[in-house]
């Protein structure tokens, strides 16, 4: 239920104005939601995969194996991709 800021009355959902006031009614401030949190955070571990396996490319005595890098960084791109169209459906 929304209330007007200056008179306290109840405000549709549909309304521009205050019906007993006449006041403005404020938009509604949409924030950065979870999914889309999410899907950056997935996209900063996806790059920082690629270069953990490009690293693994050419040290090999100091990182993890090239093969297993690589699967994660595959596996990652679907990860991503998939929170990147589920975020972008709920906008």
């Amino acid at each position: 239920m929304t209330r007007c800021v200056s008179c306290n009355s109840i405000l549709r959902t549909d309304e521009k104005a205050c019906f007993t006031c006449g006041d403005a009614v404020p938009k509604k401030k949409h924030g950065k939601s979870l999914g889309k949190s999410f899907a950056s955070l997935l996209t900063l571990t996806f790059f920082a995969s690629l270069a953990l396996t490009a690293a693994s490319f050419f040290f090999a005595d100091h990182t993890p194996p090239f093969i297993g890098c690589l699967a994660a960084s595959i596996i990652l791109l679907f990860v991503k991709r998939s929170a990147d169209q589920t975020s972008e459906r709920k906008s």
